[in-house]
């Protein structure tokens, strides 16, 4: 009401050039269009949201387009085929605010912007048609231009609707300023005579563009807002879990400290025992005890990273002094053997395994074969005993009480050799004959965490070799086998 009353011809006939200042509120309007459909697209953007993205489209249809050449084309030939490409290219971007009500979604965001181009080729070729008889009474009849902006006026009811039922003031902001805008242009319409004296259109169309303006830097504000809340909650989580690998990491250190000085104690007795006379059993369990020091030492002496490789820089975790402890010299030390050109290291499974069970046969029952002339290994011992002594630890898990058989023999492929891991008990989880080995799966019901055979089935393929796990028949039970190249 108030821009009704200021703009009257009474108030600003003597004052203002009319003919100019409507030509001059027009491009206003349409600079103020252009910079609320920039607004709309990058609100598109930062929400995810494909609705102001097409909204955007048909506000840049109008302000760019349509309003320019209303003030500068169509003024200047009010009965020409340029007024009915104006009037094509807003019966476009009608159906483009339809549109952004609902966009289709396999459109998504650009669909209004293909439109966009729709409308400037459909402008275009109207344009470029000859003026006839026909298209001149078109041109010069207000129908179609009625029939036009009263659809934009529905449009705007749309937008109001939409707002009021999401119960949105931003979206009922945005059909206000559309409902203005369309007010405006109707008002041009109805009363045709009074643009020649009054500012009251082009006015309002200033004010409704500034209406949706204002209320598209609200939805841009909120999706900011947004963005930052989401960025604080992640850099939120980000430092929870800093401090958790923190608190993990110290734990790591702690129990890996108390590990270092449980084997210190554990070598310590072991020397003890080198020191004292017993028959060939204890020889042999003392033999085992020390073999099997020596593969933690080498374990806890030299860290491995996450790719697999030894590590080129010392782990800050690992105290030397802590390591010396295990030291006990080199008649204790874990036996070198002589290194081979293919990967450095060759062992024989037989000792080793006979080793591995000897430690083992008071607690659980296993019998043990090796297969007479069976070839080295190019792998190195701590491979095997690593591997081993996981799948006897899971027989004594998964199947407590069961017999387990440990087997050395020439693999099935030629150039190999297999080492079998069989229990009679229940066989793999679920009935498998064939299990994967990932890491992390595991049973529950028997605890663990399935690094165990992840890690074995590591070692085996980074020195050549394979770990396969069956359900076995005739008895019942799990086959682990282990196959490691033959040494050339």
């Amino acid at each position: 009401m108030v821009v009704v009353a200021v703009t009257r011809p009474a108030v600003v006939t003597g004052w203002l050039d009319v003919a100019s200042s409507t030509s001059v509120l027009t491009l206003v309007a349409a600079a103020v269009g252009s910079a609320a459909a920039i607004v709309a697209l990058v609100t598109g953007r930062l929400s995810g949201d494909p609705r102001p993205s097409w909204f955007g489209a048909a506000l840049l249809l109008y302000g760019v387009v349509v309003l320019p050449l209303s003030a500068l084309v169509v003024q200047g030939q009010p009965a020409g085929v340029s007024r009915l490409a104006v009037l094509s290219m807003l019966a476009v971007g009608m159906c483009i605010l339809i549109a952004a009500l609902r966009p289709p979604a396999r459109l998504g965001a650009w669909g209004g912007w293909a439109l966009f181009v729709v409308a400037m080729a459909l402008g275009g070729v109207v344009a470029l048609q000859e003026e006839t008889p026909f298209s001149t009474v078109l041109a010069t009849s207000p129908l179609p231009s009625i029939l036009i902006q009263a659809g934009w006026s529905a449009v705007a009811v749309l937008f109001l609707f939409d707002g009021y039922r999401r119960q949105s003031r931003v979206r009922s902001r945005l059909g206000l300023g559309l409902l203005v805008i369309a007010v405006s242009q109707l008002y041009r319409a109805v009363v045709p005579s009074e643009p020649v004296t009054g500012l009251v259109y082009p006015s309002l169309r200033i004010l409704g563009m500034a209406v949706v303006l204002s209320a598209l830097l609200s939805m841009a504000l909120r999706a900011v807002t947004r963005l930052q809340d989401e960025y604080d909650r992640l850099q939120e989580t980000l430092g929870d879990a800093t401090r958790l690998l923190e608190r993990a990491a110290g734990q790591a250190a702690e129990r890996d400290h108390e590990l270092r000085n449980g084997l210190a104690g554990l070598a310590g007795a072991a020397y003890l025992l080198s020191h004292t006379d017993g028959d060939d059993r204890t020889d042999q369990l003392r033999e085992a005890v020390l073999s099997e020091l020596g593969r933690l030492r080498v374990m806890l002496e030299s860290p491995v990273l996450a790719t697999g490789g030894p590590a080129e820089e010392p782990d800050p975790l690992v105290d030397e002094r802590d390591a010396a402890l295990l030291d006990l010299g080199p008649a204790f030390a874990p036996v070198t053997p002589a290194p081979l050109a293919a990967n450095g290291h060759v062992h024989g499974v037989g000792p080793v395994l006979h080793q591995l069970v000897d430690l083992r046969a008071d607690q659980q029952g296993i019998t043990l074969r090796v297969d007479d002339g069976l070839p080295a290994v190019a792998a190195p011992e701590s491979v095997t005993r690593q591997v081993v002594t996981n799948l006897l630890a899971n027989c004594a898990r998964h199947a407590p009480g069961a017999s387990v058989t440990v087997r050395g023999r020439d693999a099935d492929v030629p150039g190999f050799v297999a080492v079998e891991v069989r229990d009679t008990g229940p066989g793999l989880p679920g009935g498998q004959d064939t299990m994967v080995i990932r890491r992390g799966v595991h049973d529950e019901s028997a605890g663990g965490s399935g690094l165990g055979l992840h890690i074995s089935a590591r070692l085996a393929h980074e020195h050549g070799g394979d770990l396969v796990l069956h359900t076995a028949h005739d008895p019942l039970g799990c086959l682990a086998v282990l196959t490691l190249p033959v040494a050339h």
